[in-house]
């Protein structure tokens, strides 16, 4: 008599699905100062051989596309739309150089 063991591997998980809202323009991230935030919902799944099953929690969060920052909407202050300036994200050109002027510099004292 001879037995006969078989595995089959169950693949099951509990990931997190996003989903945006309408489109609407960034606002700004909190952690890296980028007009990169989105609302959406986020729903958490049990899925069984990658098919989501059983949906379970539900919220509405912001999320930051950039550093992936997120927040539920309503833990806090939401974050803010970009401000009305030149650049409108995280990123600042470096000031221009300053020209400093030294007395006698380059030329010969007489």
């Amino acid at each position: 008599m001879h037995l006969a063991i078989v595995c089959i591997p169950l693949i099951f998980g509990f990931p997190t699905k996003f989903k945006q809202d309408d489109a609407q323009p960034g606002r700004m991230c909190p952690r890296c100062n980028n007009a990169a935030v989105v609302g959406g919902s986020s729903r958490t799944w049990f899925e069984f051989f990658w098919i989501p099953l059983i949906p379970f929690t539900k919220s509405r969060i912001w999320v930051c596309s950039i550093c992936q920052w997120e927040m539920k909407q309503g833990d806090g202050p939401d974050p803010q739309p970009p401000s009305q300036n030149r650049w409108g994200g995280g990123y600042r050109p470096p000031p221009p150089p300053q020209q400093f002027h030294q007395p006698g510099y380059g030329q010969q004292q007489v």
